[in-house]
């Protein structure tokens, strides 16, 4: 009797993770305005099974590396949004692109996507627009806050090189010599996302296109997740990634071509992300590896 009752007392506290998170996703479904909540719902799921990625050290060891890797997408999302317009009204001003490809990219069969948009409901347009409007930015969030929790700071390390930190610069070159819109921009319809741009905005909006970084970041994030032990997050992962991708086409933003070659772009960023962290590891950290031993 006793050993039972020392086993319902231990219960809570052996799953007082998993409680929270049933509290957390109760208070969101009952919420009013759900949609508004819909990122921490996910963020909930994808940390159900944290614990079987979380690295065996201590708080105190891992919060020395933990803290700065945490606070840099953070930081990283206030000032890149800014530095990326300044970049698409530099590009704009100059007459820098030497391939203006929507004539050719429009003439290729297939390539606008229509496959992708057979069936078409209210509640899928909803669905996709909630998805491609958060799909730069939770796809990374997302796993660097879940590699918090498990303490993990090379992965933390990863998730951030293998995506805007890598990307941005693997991707700059194409934004700079490739000109293509967007697909519904270049056929004449109406804006999948109805954005109710002007026509000042969109002639910022509907550019670079090729290759598409929603699809590069998605799959990159997919890839990486693939590494996880936790079969929840992968797989709910591998919605999410695959719903960024596949909204970038319902909604007519990007064209066939621009998934493909961003697809490309994740697998060169994530091999070159591993190079540079086995590199790192070798060169600094030969005998004592402090990503994993903080």
């Amino acid at each position: 009797m006793y050993f039972k009752a020392i086993g319902y007392i231990d219960w809570p506290k052996r799953y007082s993770f998993q409680l929270c998170i049933i509290a957390i996703i109760v208070s969101l479904i009952v919420a009013p305005d759900r949609s508004t909540h819909y990122s921490y719902f996910l963020l909930a799921v994808t940390c159900w099974g944290v614990q079987y990625d979380r690295v065996p050290i201590s708080w105190r060891r891992f919060l020395r590396l933990g803290i700065p890797l945490g606070i840099f997408p953070i930081v990283m999302w206030q000032y890149f949004p800014p530095l990326w317009n300044e970049v698409v009204y530099w590009q704009l001003g100059t007459s820098a692109h030497l391939f203006e490809l929507d004539a050719l990219f429009k003439s290729i069969p297939g390539n606008d996507g229509w496959l992708f948009r057979v069936i078409q409901t209210p509640w899928l347009s909803s669905y996709f627009r909630w998805i491609y409007a958060n799909g730069f930015t939770l796809p990374v969030l997302i796993p660097i806050f879940r590699s918090f929790l498990a303490k993990d700071s090379l992965k933390m390390l990863h998730y951030s090189l293998s995506a805007h930190v890598l990307q941005f610069v693997l991707i700059f070159p194409f934004y700079l010599t490739i000109h293509v819109k967007e697909v519904w921009y270049v056929l004449g319809h109406p804006d999948g996302m109805s954005r109710n741009l002007s026509a000042a905005d969109a002639t910022v909006v509907v550019v670079n296109c090729f290759p598409s970084m929603h699809t590069s970041i998605a799959f990159a994030m997919l890839l990486l997740a693939w590494r996880e032990k936790d079969q929840l997050f992968r797989w709910v992962w591998t919605l999410f990634c695959l719903s960024i991708i596949y909204s970038t086409l319902y909604l007519e933003i990007h064209w066939v071509t621009d998934v493909i070659a961003g697809m490309c772009l994740a697998l060169a960023a994530v091999k070159i992300g591993d190079w540079l962290i086995e590199n790192l590891k070798k060169r600094f950290f030969y005998k004592s590896d402090p990503l994993q031993d903080c």
